[in-house]
């Protein structure tokens, strides 16, 4: 192995833990970085070859981060195959994803605790606990502030 391939490698190892922290999966942090770094479109073959997976796998990576609007597929002309490239807006895509996961937990966990706050309503004990719920909903509510004003930041980086 050349020293360039060996820096390369480190180099894809270590941006993919950072990728990881956004909830992707090891593998697919790993084909993610090797489309970025790579600069270049790929398709599914050269994909397999440069990360030693089957097809399938890098198919259902691909996939999985299309899903995530990392990539995108993309079309040259002469070329029969599907060739694919990771966004090179990295950080507007991330943290938008990142934050979109964020956002929709919190509102489902606010419905989820609105949920519990009407049941112990029903059964007269709502007086109990309704101190608590109006903390976790405030708590919720904070998180969900914080989320907002982050994503608008986001926005104006672009």
């Amino acid at each position: 192995m050349t020293l360039e391939q060996t820096i390369t490698d480190e180099l894809i190892h270590e941006f993919s833990k950072t990728i990881e922290m956004f909830g992707i999966s090891p593998s697919d942090a790993r084909l993610f970085t090797i489309l970025y770094l790579n600069q270049q479109p790929m398709t599914l073959d050269e994909m397999s070859q440069v990360t030693g997976k089957s097809k399938t796998s890098v198919n259902t990576g691909i996939r999985n981060l299309f899903d995530l609007n990392l990539v995108k597929q993309v079309w040259k002309k002469g070329v029969r195959k599907n060739l694919y490239t990771a966004d090179e807006d990295l950080y507007q895509r991330f943290m938008q994803a990142y934050l979109n996961k964020w956002m929709g937990h919190i509102n489902l966990q606010k419905q989820t605790i609105t949920q519990i706050r009407e049941k112990a309503n029903k059964r007269s004990q709502g007086d109990l606990i309704e101190d608590r719920i109006k903390r976790m909903l405030k708590f919720h509510s904070l998180i969900e502030e914080t989320f907002k004003e982050m994503h608008n930041q986001t926005k104006k980086r672009i």
